[in-house]
């Protein structure tokens, strides 16, 4: 039993680090309203 847990609680505790890591990758601040402004050597011309 215990080691059934501790498998559940390993499997949902890296789903949920998964998650929050994709989605503060994608953004500057966890809830995404301060976004940096790029800088001119890495804009397309």
């Amino acid at each position: 039993m215990k080691k059934g847990l501790e498998k559940v609680v390993a499997n949902l505790s890296a789903k949920v680090l998964k998650s929050l890591a994709r989605s503060t990758s994608a953004s500057a601040c966890y809830t995404g309203f301060y976004q940096p402004k790029e800088p001119k050597c890495l804009r397309e011309k």
